[in-house]
């Protein structure tokens, strides 16, 4: 049997949502006269892939590829994924010259043994592709990737953390030089030779020392970050809802090595890699518009599924502002991954579940002008949030509701916020204005690193306390197994059940009571949760502007 009507094996890869899928290419040729290349492919291919057969066409005419006489078929296996995108360009064309005979086969011992990815410019050139950290991250052990220039140090991610050290990382930039190292003319550079420097693709959030006053806000921060707590920022505009929660990803435990991989392959997927070498080193802060679909948050798309904001924050902080502007089945959508620390999408291309464990911060303001709750004195204008302690400048009781909004107005633009979505908030503080006196104070705040450092040894006693369970944090712990975990001094269980003995509390905000306060005693270090913990913890839950 001749080169050119034997069956012939490559191997490449593609994204199917953030992960990689090996793809088996076969290939034969079919008898028959052609005087131009004629190329059929089966194995559901995307529509972009089918593009591919007019763009190789092109190809093969630069550099003076005869057509055979016949049809060139190539069969994708598994033929059950849909397949999509342009990185099996590269396999594809090598694998139509083997079927006409222009290209020798790999020897058969070789036939898995490299894993070819790239697209393939009209002039030849191999173009990068997104995804590549996915695809490496399913290569077998001493498998050879051929990667474009552009994704080496992308692919080499995989040789520190996944047991991968012995793969070698190819990198071609034209069609022709993978051509002659097939032929064995040539060699390709080994980019797992060489030392890779990575730069962070997420920028350093705000520092907690640059943000003045907002001590509530700030303990409450601390206290998200140490227990995996979602929060609610409820003030006027201008007064640091923002800032604040911009400096919370500062104050959460740093990546492992581990982690890093796994955030950044799922921005690769994303196409957020904005170079080569590009690395998610710190935990992402997604901010989201109020005017954001809910397939933009949650993810989707009209053929396989694609990951979305929630997703890109796992890890991190998911920031809603202007939480009662959001449309309510965009916000409701939250809901279930809030829960369960992943989101599962079903389209015609495919189900997928997508992580999505993240901490939800949100910012409000507590009524359509933003005023609700304060004062002004008609004697200096100065601005109280507690009318029973008169003007904080001059004395004066004299002092006047800011707010111009009605009592239905003001219900009527919290109750946007859902009550089954409020219930998944463990924390509602008020972020009021500031004095003179803070605005303009010189006294040092707290670095992030001091707050980071507690936090971390709070998360520490959770990672001993929960080893081996699953549970990540102490917002985590399942429903029926708070009373197991979060372990009250006889004085503070007596005070937990007179708190929740009104009737006012759900079952999961009972829960989440526990949880909270759990959280607070791990962040003082102490074995069981004491009063002043619940108390810290009760008013976090329940004390807020909100009617």
């Amino acid at each position: 049997m001749s080169d050119a009507t034997k069956d012939h094996t490559l191997h490449g890869g593609i994204l199917y949502g953030i992960e990689g899928i090996e793809i088996e290419l076969q290939g034969r040729l079919l008898p028959g006269r052609a005087k131009d290349w004629s190329i059929s492919i089966s194995g559901l291919p995307g529509p972009v892939i089918r593009e591919t057969l007019g763009r190789l066409e092109a190809v093969f005419a630069k550099y003076g590829f005869a057509p055979p006489e016949g049809e060139v078929l190539i069969n994708l296996a598994p033929p059950d994924v849909p397949k999509q995108g342009t990185s099996l360009d590269l396999p594809i064309a090598l694998l139509a010259l083997q079927c006409a005979g222009i290209l020798p086969d790999l020897p058969a011992e070789y036939e898995r043994r490299f894993l070819f990815i790239g697209e393939l410019g009209l002039h030849g050139e191999i173009r990068p592709v997104r995804g590549v950290l996915p695809i490496a991250m399913v290569a077998s052990s001493g498998q050879s990737l051929v990667v474009p220039v552009g994704n080496q140090k992308e692919a080499c991610m995989v040789r520190a953390t996944h047991g991968r050290e012995n793969c070698d990382i190819l990198v071609a930039n034209t069609f022709d030089e993978v051509v002659n190292f097939i032929r064995g003319k040539t060699s390709l550079p080994n980019a797992a030779a060489q030392t890779v420097q990575y730069q962070p693709v997420i920028a350093k959030g705000t520092d907690f020392s640059v943000i003045k006053g907002q001590k509530e806000a700030k303990r409450a921060m601390e206290i998200a970050a140490a227990g995996g707590h979602n929060a609610l920022l409820i003030g006027p505009p201008g007064e640091g809802k923002s800032l604040v929660a911009r400096a919370l990803p500062t104050i959460l435990p740093r990546l492992s090595d581990s982690e890093k991989v796994d955030l950044t392959r799922i921005y690769s997927a994303k196409g957020l890699l904005t170079e080569d070498g590009s690395v998610v080193t710190r935990r992402p802060f997604r901010e989201v518009h109020h005017t954001a679909s809910k397939q933009s948050l949650v993810g989707g798309g009209t053929g396989v599924p694609e990951p979305g904001e929630i997703s890109l924050a796992n890890m991190g902080v998911l920031f809603l502002d202007e939480l009662p502007e959001f449309s309510r089945a965009t916000v409701e959508a939250v809901r279930q991954p809030v829960e369960n620390g992943e989101i599962t999408i079903s389209r015609v291309g495919g189900s997928m579940t997508f992580p999505a464990r993240f901490t939800l911060i949100a910012a409000m303001n507590p009524c359509p002008c933003g005023f609700y709750g304060l004062f002004t004195c008609a004697q200096c204008m100065a601005v109280a949030s507690d009318a029973s302690q008169g003007c904080p400048k001059c004395g004066s009781h004299q002092i006047n509701p800011r707010c111009k909004c009605d009592a239905r107005s003001v219900k009527a633009y919290q109750n946007k916020i859902s009550g089954p979505l409020l219930d998944r908030i463990d924390i509602k503080v008020d972020v009021k204005p500031l004095s003179v006196e803070e605005k303009f104070g010189q006294e040092a705040a707290e670095s992030s690193d001091a707050v980071r450092a507690r936090v971390e040894a709070a998360r520490d006693r959770q990672t001993a306390r929960y080893g081996g369970t699953g549970i990540s944090s102490n917002a985590a712990i399942p429903g029926g197994q708070v009373q197991k975990w979060c372990e009250f001094e006889p004085d503070a269980f007596e005070a937990y059940k007179q708190t929740i003995s009104n009737g006012t509390f759900s079952t999961r905000a009972t829960d989440r009571l526990a949880k909270l306060s759990r959280t607070i005693a791990d962040l003082e270090g102490t074995p069981k949760i004491a009063t002043r913990h619940l108390e810290e913890a009760t008013e976090l839950l329940t004390g807020s502007v909100l009617m």
